[in-house]
């Protein structure tokens, strides 16, 4: 069985939030998994410096893993370099767009091979996959980026790298390098009393190397400057044409800034919040209020919704209720921009006018769009290190506000930043210069660097300063020295890239192309390492440079097999519909039989066995459990390292959302918490698109009365479920909030405790826990999947369609993912573009294994293609759909089961009122019920349809065959959904939302829904 850690490694300058490099396997609370050995190289060239970390890790458990390393990076700077140990030799990556090396990176690891792959997730953060660490072994990863260093309040440049580990690493070196300078740079900080430098020919060293060493005491690095100086650096190309980079230390000017009388402040009170540095945030705010001594401020307090947080008049600089107020904050629930527009505002916090607004915050939106309609004077203030600076940056650029980083500095020099209006940098004049960056005006604080493309490295350059548009200060800089051991044009596309990435949507497609050809992981290019030259061929991956020799040897002469890809599913789909239309035509006579075959049951005692090596061993384990059972066959996965892992605990939740399309009212929706009333806006707009799918329903309808779907009740004998039953309901959310220190990475207990409060008729307090999951971890597929099918339950169209909309953004190689999208816009009754969706999972091309992974999944879609099509045709162009799959097939029960993760197979069970149990190996029944393909790796769907349906009780059921993955995300989500009379005019959906247990067996299936005809 692969097991996944994931790592969480601040490689940045923040001293509070570093900490060792340590290794999380699932649940596990021993760690098995050690940091052997660190070798940090630092380079510093003028205000560029290079670091490259070499980080060995060692396995010391007894199962293979699977690894995931994630790490923030400081403003500006992105990972330029990444390579992985393949056969005892560090092989360096290429790059490969973001969706592609997602894609091959599965592809292959399901040949038990190990590729490697880093890419750019939520803001500015970073991940690596590596597989497999094998038991004892050790792996190891090479990291490098280059940034710009900026200059502290006496104009020094400063290059900081935490140290605060909390046990000993038993190999551990430092180096670091300062080129071109005269003087000698000073050591504020350092790990260890023998690094020090010493230096000749303007090139100064230090390094250390120890063992058993626990350094505690960060890098702090130095570099003093002086005012109205520069340093030139130029970098020529085969053309003749140079890049250059200037550091430029000009004599500029400054003016105190003139606050607004009434400031509106914003504060991010999100579970990810708490993360932040408040200490720090409420220092520089009362720097601010003593400046100005005489002000009202108007608090907002942000999470998945806008709460007002109260006005305070503060008077002669005295402010100890908001102080007080901030310091005993909860933090709590996703983050969600787009509930901040202005009107709203300003309803809240009763005022009708703010003069500029203050927000602390990480720049990470989780539960909605980063956009903000607020048209006043926005500073935007983060001392998080997992911050999208980029979010952050286009809020105040947009707005006429300022950034201000306050991770990377003092409270004084961000207060000093945001108290003055500094002179800006307008640009620059000089023949032939182009693709200059920073391509906006920004303020200059002591230093600013500026690169680009000049034709001749001869000519000069003119840096523009000034106030407004008006230039006021020209400064000519001279051609610099050619840059050795420096890569100005990685620094340049870093640059370029940083102003693209504020527009993202709008420049996507240039980002990728930029972050191939120089190498830079941007959010749609990823570094990766494969460990064959045949993969390299086999997927049209250019390698790197040591490898090209053999690649263009081995094209040459060998023939080896290209990657295999399914065109499309079309094909498949018409001949499915045909086949469909035979059995909907088809008159079934149930035979009245009881005893019918029925699903084998699971080993008794399975997580006693000890897990073969092979896929034979696995299937002879298995064979052997049942000898004795004269049932039909067993279904036998051939998983490489372990049997199933059969999990049991399962909870059926509520019913909180039986939907009779065309027929809810907003009152059913209060009456039974579906939505909090934060969601009030949402739910009226699902309303119009129920409505209309009602208006559109042209089929006769019988007049016989709607089954009544019926879940079992929630329950648990989870502790902490049965903690909050034990308390009053006053003290239910206090009990939740102390509980959550224990839980606190745990999706399941955001999943069931907000089931909980939906139980108890507290919408919008579930709610918001329920967010949490968004909180959790960054660009997560499955945590994301967890919380839309739980969104969907609850009638929560909007957040649904947002939800699904992300999830598609990462996965768009899964056809899930697009089905998930499709079926969101038609909950929001955007009913051409989900026709559209649903069609491309049939046009679209796949892999290999993902065709062979989601074999089957055409008949599902066909099914809700052709629903659409009858009920809105009159809305729809289908002048692109092929005609052979559009026919009316219209079911008395239709049942489809989704889950949230891949390799993993888990089973649909429907039992009629005669015993016959439609299932995997017994999926035809003798009054027509059919289920569709076993889907045994991937995400499902799988589907039962029944044309007519007898007279009696019909039971739905779930079986967790096999996981083979259990990490953070925690449990399997399943989503089931429930359509009785479906595109028959009288249509009545159900959608249940259920987990699986994290120990057991469920040989005899978990009840989902009972239903009567």
């Amino acid at each position: 069985m692969r097991l996944s850690f994931i790592v969480l490694f601040m490689l940045t300058s923040w001293c509070s939030y570093a900490q060792m490099p340590t290794l999380k396997v699932g649940e596990e609370k021993n760690n098995p998994v050690i940091l052997e050995q660190i070798d940090i190289d630092v380079a510093i060239t003028g205000n560029i410096a290079t670091t490259t970390m070499l980080l060995s890790f060692k396995n010391n458990g007894s199962r293979v893993l699977e690894g995931e390393l994630t790490f923030p990076m400081p403003e500006r700077v992105t990972v330029s370099r990444y390579a992985l140990d393949i056969n005892g030799k560090m092989r360096e990556a290429v790059p490969v767009s973001k969706a592609r090396a997602t894609e091959v990176f599965e592809s292959i690891q399901h040949r038990n091979i190990d590729p490697g792959i880093l890419e750019k997730v939520e803001g500015n953060n970073f991940r690596t996959r590596i597989f497999p660490l094998p038991v004892g072994g050790i792996r190891t990863v090479m990291i490098g980026y280059e940034q710009e260093l900026t200059t502290n309040k006496d104009h020094d440049l400063q290059y900081y790298l935490p140290f605060n580990y909390t046990q000993a690493i038993p190999r551990f070196s430092l180096k670091a390098s300062i080129w071109g300078t005269k003087e000698k740079p000073v050591l504020l900080k350092q790990p260890d009393g023998s690094f020090t430098f010493s230096g000749y020919d303007n090139v100064f060293t230090a390094k250390m190397e120890k063992q058993n060493y626990q350094p505690v005491q960060p890098l702090l690095i130095n570099l003093p400057k002086k005012t109205n100086t520069y340093e030139s650096i130029l970098q020529p190309n085969t053309d003749g044409s140079a890049y250059f980079l200037i550091n430029d230390f000009p004599a500029t000017e400054s003016r105190a800034r003139q606050w607004g009388n009434t400031i509106g402040l914003l504060w991010d009170v999100s579970l990810s919040g708490a993360k932040r540095d408040h200490q720090k945030e409420i220092e520089l705010l009362g720097q601010i209020i003593q400046q100005k001594q005489n002000l009202t401020i108007a608090l907002g307090l942000l999470n998945n919704r806008l709460s007002y947080g109260g006005n305070y008049k503060i008077v002669n600089g005295q402010w100890s209720e908001l102080r007080e107020k901030l310091e005993q904050l909860t933090y709590d629930g996703a983050t969600d921009y787009s509930v901040l527009k202005l009107p709203v505002f300003i309803d809240q916090v009763l005022f009708a006018a703010l003069d500029e607004i203050l927000f602390f915050t990480d720049g990470m939106s989780s539960f909605g769009d980063a956009e903000i309609n607020i048209n006043r004077p926005i500073h935007t203030v983060t001392t998080n290190p997992v911050a999208d600076y980029s979010v952050l940056k286009n809020i105040s650029q947009k707005t006429g506000g300022q950034f201000i980083n306050l991770g990377n500095q003092s409270t004084d020099q961000a207060f000093d930043a945001l108290g003055q209006e500094y002179m800006q940098f307008l640009g620059v004049e000089g023949p032939g210069v182009s693709e200059v960056y920073p391509n906006i005006k920004i303020p200059v604080i002591q230093s600013i660097s500026v690169a680009g493309l000049i034709t001749d490295p001869g000519n000069e350059i003119t840096l523009l300063y000034g106030w407004g548009n008006k230039i006021t200060l020209r400064k000519k800089i001279k051609a610099g020295i050619v840059a050795k051991d420096i890569n100005v044009h990685k620094i340049w596309a870093q640059k370029k890239i940083a102003a693209m990435d504020v527009y993202y949507d709008k420049y996507k497609e240039e980002l990728k192309a930029i972050g191939e050809q120089f190498g830079i992981v941007t959010r749609n290019t990823s570094l990766m390492v494969l460990e064959n030259i045949d993969d390299y061929i086999r997927y049209d991956i250019t390698p790197p440079a040591e490898l090209m020799a053999e690649f263009n040897q081995q094209k040459k002469e060998n023939r080896i097999a290209q990657e295999q890809r399914v065109n499309d599913l079309l094909e498949r789909a018409a001949t499915t519909v045909a086949e469909l239309k035979e059995w909907w035509g088809t008159d079934f006579k149930p035979s009245g039989k009881k005893n019918y075959p029925v699903p084998q049951p699971q080993v008794a005692d399975i997580n006693a066995i000890e897990p073969p090596a092979t896929a034979d061993e696995a299937k002879g384990v298995i064979e052997a459990s049942s000898a004795a059972a004269p049932l039909p066959p067993p279904k036998v996965e051939m998983k490489a390292f372990t049997p199933p892992r059969i999990v049991k605990e399962a909870e059926a939740v509520s019913e909180l959302s039986d939907t009779k399309i065309g027929s809810i009212s907003q009152e059913g929706i209060k009456d039974i918490g579906m939505i909090s009333p934060s969601s009030n806006a949402d739910a009226g707009r699902g309303l119009i698109a129920e409505k209309a799918k009602k208006d559109e329903t042209s089929l006769t309808v019988s007049d016989q009365p709607t089954p009544e779907i019926k879940t079992p009740e929630f329950k648990t004998d989870k502790d902490y479920i049965k903690k909050l039953n034990a308390v009053h309901k006053t003290q239910a959310y206090p009990t939740y909030l102390a509980l959550r220190k224990e839980y606190e990475t745990t999706p399941s207990f955001y999943f069931d405790v907000a089931n909980w409060f939906y139980s108890q008729k507290k919408a919008d307090t579930a709610f918001m826990i329920l967010s949490n999951i968004a909180e959790l971890s960054i660009e997560n597929a499955s945590l994301y999947k967890m919380m839309a099918y739980k969104l969907k339950q609850l009638g929560n169209n909007a957040k649904q369609l947002w939800t699904a909309k992300k999830i598609l953004d990462w996965r768009p190689m899964d056809p899930q993912s697009t089905r998930d999208y499709a079926l969101a816009l038609i909950d929001n009754g955007r009913y051409q573009e989900a026709l559209d969706a649903l069609y491309s999972i049939l046009t679209n091309s796949y892999s290999a294994e993902a065709a062979s992974r989601d074999e089957g999944i055409e008949e599902v879609i066909v099914m809700e293609i052709n629903k659409l099509v009858s009920q809105q045709r009159s809305k729809l162009n289908l002048s692109k759909i092929d005609k052979r799959i559009i026919t009316n097939l219209p079911v008395d029960i239709r049942v489809v089961l989704n889950w949230n993760k891949p390799d993993t197979d888990i089973d649909l069970w429907v039992t009629d009122p005669n015993g016959e149990k439609c299932y995997y190996s017994y999926n035809r029944t003798s009054n027509g019920g059919r289920i569709s393909n076993d889907f045994t790796d991937g995400f499902g769907p799988e589907q039962f349809l029944l044309k007519k349906a007898a007279k009696g009780e019909y039971k739905i059921e779930t079986n967790f065959f096999n996981e083979d993955q259990f990490t953070i995300t925690g449990p399997t989500t399943l989503m089931a959904e429930i359509y009785l009379y479906y595109a028959n005019g009288k249509e009545t959906r159900k959608i249940v939302t259920l987990q699986s247990g994290e120990n057991g067996k469920e040989a005899d299936g978990m009840l989902v829904c009972t239903f009567k005809f």
